[in-house]
């Protein structure tokens, strides 16, 4: 059995995955050698490189649609419905996006103090990556491993390792051991009795349950 078909059956198992087909095996596509995704409340994906290079991350966060139907919505809508003309509107989506686009290269850039203090909707958020970056943090130093917290348009919970030289147990007992990793890394996040502790401790006020509300219809243009 090849260290993939061994991987894919520790999988299903661990994750109680069965028929064996809910644990996939995606395609190959240089530099990628192979790539297994483990289809559970969230998806953990396991990829493996010509250079040896093995990667184990689970996500997304969806940290820009999230942005902007959550708390830009808010900012924009008023603008956007007294619109008039066409171009209007797209002026207004442009400003909502180059705004958004501030917003993720300041989470990149851990920048989140100034958006705790402006409260409501962003604040939310902010604290919520700070979150990530904590908990990679915490299960790093556990597990022994680096675990990032990677923030872009779409953010998650990423490790890697150097296969190189390393015979088909090696490589499986560490990407598994990394499968753990980032599987605590995952159900931590989503621990919000911890990330409320967490947001307390930093004297950052918890936001309460959010209303979701529907964004107004921008699917009508082509500007995006």
């Amino acid at each position: 059995m090849s260290v993939v078909e061994k991987l894919r059956v520790l999988l299903a198992e661990k994750f109680e995955r069965r028929p064996l087909e809910k644990v996939e095996l995606l395609g190959y596509s240089s530099p990628r050698k192979w790539m297994i995704a483990v289809r559970i409340f969230f998806e953990i994906f396991i990829t493996a490189y010509e250079n040896g290079k093995v990667q184990v991350d689970a996500g997304p966060e969806r940290t820009r649609s999230e942005i902007s139907e959550f708390y830009l919505w808010e900012k924009y809508k008023r603008r956007y419905e007294k619109a008039v003309t066409e171009e209007e509107k797209k002026r207004i989506l442009q400003k909502e996006k180059e705004e958004r686009n501030r917003i993720i290269e300041d989470f990149k850039q851990r920048r989140f103090e100034d958006y705790i203090k402006k409260g409501r909707t962003i604040a939310y958020f902010a604290g919520r990556h700070m979150w990530g970056d904590e908990v990679a943090r915490r299960v790093s130093e556990k597990h022994g491993l680096e675990v990032r917290f990677e923030i872009d348009t779409e953010s998650g919970f990423f490790t890697t390792f150097d296969s190189t030289g390393m015979d088909d147990e090696q490589l499986i007992n560490e990407t598994m051991k990394r499968v753990d990793a980032i599987n605590e890394a995952r159900e931590m996040f989503f621990n919000k009795e911890l990330e409320n502790e967490f947001l307390a401790s930093k004297g950052i006020e918890v936001e309460r349950k959010r209303s979701r509300r529907r964004r107004v219809s921008r699917d009508d243009f082509k500007f995006f």
